[in-house]
């Protein structure tokens, strides 16, 4: 085990010891995976300043331009391996890495080629470089009347395709129908023009190479400025040739000198298709590779039939005269490529569109799908090729902006690679635009390394960096170069302060400082974090999840998360009166609603304030409900108020509500109706009482009646002659205002009844 290795076992081992132990109680709790990539470093200006576990798992290629190396990193931006120029060339521009880990890098020799050419991305050489670092092959590709620049592209047979520039005097341009009035000159105010052509060499030995097949842009021009000239004929008709008098450019790449200013070159194998990104004017063109030499100089050949002749176009169709401005698409763009298999947009073209003369100034990324039928590229009714729009676009606004170089390289999974040129900045990318990994270049001219947490300084143009690059590459970790090899990542490019030098802390140094995180500042380090985003000492439930990151808290265990509890710390769920309240929060715990609480409550269930008896039993538990003491329930009284056992005519109406009191013997008519009247007289006057004084007057009342009813019976035995045999009682008649006593069948006298007092 290394030493980092054990600093690291270490670590863990003491921040396992020095957790909360509740957070272990339950189950021994295993270190995190370590994150692919997890950087975070808002107060870095050099090397990984972001990234995440979206990040694509591999390498990057890149060649700083002010450097004669090309370095190899891998997500963390540490050191895998660099390659330095044997002839200590910077690069012109672009780098490739070959399946047998060779590396092929275009080399600058501007200061000693011999030809009048000083456009930017010059290059004039090519260098293969081993693995070791040993020169395999070189070879140049410069005189005073060609050179190579910007961009090569190597093909599956072991060929290099290279863009070169070749230049063609005066004479030779206003023969080919150029207008003498477009304005520039080349630098040394020689009235040249540098078309592109491209070359495929085939490379021999360790410092020649047979040039295999050619095609000059020269050999595809039209213009409408001078019948009497080459080319002439009407350029909006003929949208497979180059108009030789637009002038796109601006400075050394306007007009006559850097013409087209070609920097980009693809190859596609299934195709047999080149195409080429022309800056100047600003448009992409595909051409047809399967052509003999002398066939790319001509109208018709090759599996298109079309010889040389571009077969699509794109960016700006104001060139052939099929637009306006407000048509234009490209603006002085980079890096056309086909992208590969697996990514989404498989089979269709990424480029970096520069954005030069585009307001407001910005950079953006471009996916195009050119319209294809039986392998041919289809032109639209308006004479231009599509898509009318980009498939896919992606941009940072002002924020990312390069005028010139930059490029973008389409991983298979669906990510792009950009290079923020002019500035020395990489981004990943995933689909949805957002930013996976960022970094800076922290190498500067001659190798130099620019110092950590100070900004990179401005570079030899405005708007620049003092890192710039020209595109990067991204290389897979099962790339064919790096079969049987051992990759050991080092170290940062960049210098930097390592504030934990014992702890081996790569994937656990979010901040940069060199030590393991402790993200949440809890006490507990990141790998061993049972909750990155909170503290694992907190877990109020103790269920063994920090809360930070327990999706359910709850501290009282009654199923309620304590965000919502109405009654923190007793259960929720016990709400014996279905208040709302929990039983243990509440005031007033009262199932029947009475006012009452439960504990005191004489009925349960029923109201204690309803008594209608007013015997202090509340109804709902009262046995006997009677409201007038006469020993019968309220529901079964048939005299309500009075005393239903109370029935001396025996009618079975209880007195109390006896509107007439019925005897079973006869009487005199006119003493029964007296009687009867005094009865009900009495009756009345008892009802009345009742009514008034309450119960107490009830039996006074009860006394004169019966005192009325005795005195009747009394005089009935005395003079039972006043009463016939008959079922009806027989009265005789008394004078009204006589003084006359009433006699009976045997003339006895009235006597008063006995006094009752």
């Amino acid at each position: 085990m290394s030493t980092k290795s054990r600093a690291l076992f270490m670590t863990m081992m003491l921040a396992l010891m020095c957790s909360p132990l509740h957070a272990f109680a339950s189950s021994p709790v295993l270190p995190h995976p370590t994150p692919t990539c997890n950087a975070d470093r808002e107060n870095w200006t050099v090397g990984v300043i972001f990234c995440d576990n979206q990040a694509t798992a591999g390498y990057t290629l890149f060649s700083p331009i002010p450097s004669n190396t090309t370095y190899l990193i891998d997500q963390e931006g540490r050191w895998v391996h660099e390659w330095s120029s044997p002839g200590e060339h910077r690069p012109a521009l672009s780098a490739y890495l070959l399946p047998d880990g060779d590396l092929l890098r275009t080399a600058n020799i501007a200061s000693s080629a011999v030809g009048n050419f000083s456009g930017g991305g010059t290059g004039g050489k090519l260098e293969r470089i081993s693995w070791e670092g040993e020169l395999e092959w070189s070879w140049e590709y410069s005189s005073e009347t060609f050179i190579s620049h910007h961009d090569i592209e190597p093909m599956p047979n072991g060929n290099i395709l290279m863009i070169a520039w070749e230049e063609r005097t005066e004479e030779e341009a206003l023969q080919a129908g150029r207008n003498p009035e477009i304005a520039s000159d080349s630098p040394g105010g020689q009235n040249n023009i540098w078309p592109d052509h491209i070359v495929e060499i085939e490379p021999v030995g360790n410092d020649s190479a047979n040039i295999v097949w050619r095609w000059h842009a020269w050999d595809h021009l039209i213009q409408d400025y001078d019948p009497t000239k080459d080319n002439y004929g009407v350029v909006e008709d003929h949208p497979e040739l180059i108009n030789i008098n637009y002038a796109g450019g601006t400075g050394n790449a306007a007009g006559r000198a850097d013409w087209m200013h070609c920097n980009g070159i693809d190859y596609n194998p299934i195709l047999d298709q080149i195409a080429i990104s022309c800056r100047s004017m600003h448009e992409i063109y595909i051409i047809d590779h399967s052509t003999t030499t002398e066939e790319a100089a001509g109208h018709s050949g090759g599996n298109s039939g079309k010889g040389g002749d571009l077969l699509y176009r794109w960016g700006n169709p104001q060139v052939y005269h099929k637009g306006l401005s407000s048509d234009q698409q490209l603006f002085g763009q980079h890096d056309v490529n086909w992208i590969p298999e697996g990514h989404p947009f498989a089979g269709g073209l990424a480029l970096f569109n520069n954005g030069n003369g585009r307001y407001p100034a910005y950079s953006s990324v471009e996916i195009l799908q050119p319209s294809m039928s039986n392998g041919t590229y289809e032109l639209a009714s308006n004479g231009t090729y599509g898509p009318v729009a980009p498939t896919w676009t992606w941009n940072m606004g002002e924020t990312m902006y390069s005028g010139s170089i930059s490029g973008v390289d389409a991983l298979p999974n669906g990510h792009m690679l950009v290079t923020h040129g002019t500035h020395g900045t990489l981004f990943e990318i995933d689909q949805n635009g957002a930013v996976v990994w960022h970094y800076v270049n922290p190498i500067g001219g001659d190798g130099t390394v620019h110092e950590q947490f100070v900004p990179v300084p401005p570079g030899p143009r405005a708007g620049t960096t003092a890192n710039q690059i020209f595109k990067a590459h991204h290389v897979s970790a099962d790339h064919p170069a790096l079969e049987n090899r051992t990759l050991v990542a080092t170290d940062y490019l960049e210098a930097w302060q390592d504030a934990c030098p014992t702890q081996s802390a790569w994937g656990w140094d979010r901040n940069g400082d060199g030590c393991i995180d402790d993200s949440d500042d809890d006490g507990t380090v990141d790998p061993m974090d049972l909750c990155p985003v909170g503290d694992d000492r907190v877990d109020e439930d103790n269920d063994d999840i920090p809360d930070a990151c327990d999706d359910f808290v709850d501290s009282d265990g009654d199923g309620i998360p304590n965000g919502q509890d109405a009654c923190p710390g007793f259960d929720d769920t016990v709400d014996e009166d279905e208040d709302g309240v929990p039983d243990a929060c509440d005031v007033l715990v009262d199932r029947d609603e009475d006012g009452v609480a439960d504990a005191d409550d004489r009925c349960n269930g029923s109201d204690d304030t309803v008594d209608v008896d007013g015997d202090l039993i509340p109804d709902g538990c009262d046995e006997l409900i009677d409201s007038d003491n006469d020993g019968v329930a309220n529901q079964l009284d048939r005299c309500e108020g009075h005393d239903d056992r109370i029935d001396i005519d025996n009618d079975e109406v209880p007195d109390g509500c006896d509107a007439s009191l019925n005897s079973p013997t006869g009487a005199n008519e006119s003493d029964d109706e007296a009687n009867l009247t005094t009865n009900d007289t009495a009756m009345d006057d008892a009802s009345s009482i009742s009514g008034a004084l309450g119960s107490t007057l009830t039996a006074l009342a009860i006394g004169l009646l019966l005192y009325a009813v005795l005195t009747t019976a009394y005089v009935r035995l005395r003079q039972p002659s006043l009463f016939s045999a008959g079922d009806e009682p027989r009265l005789e008649e008394v004078a009204v205002g006589e003084n006359k006593q009433p006699t009976n069948d045997d003339d006895h006298e009235f006597q008063e009844p006995p006094s009752m007092s």
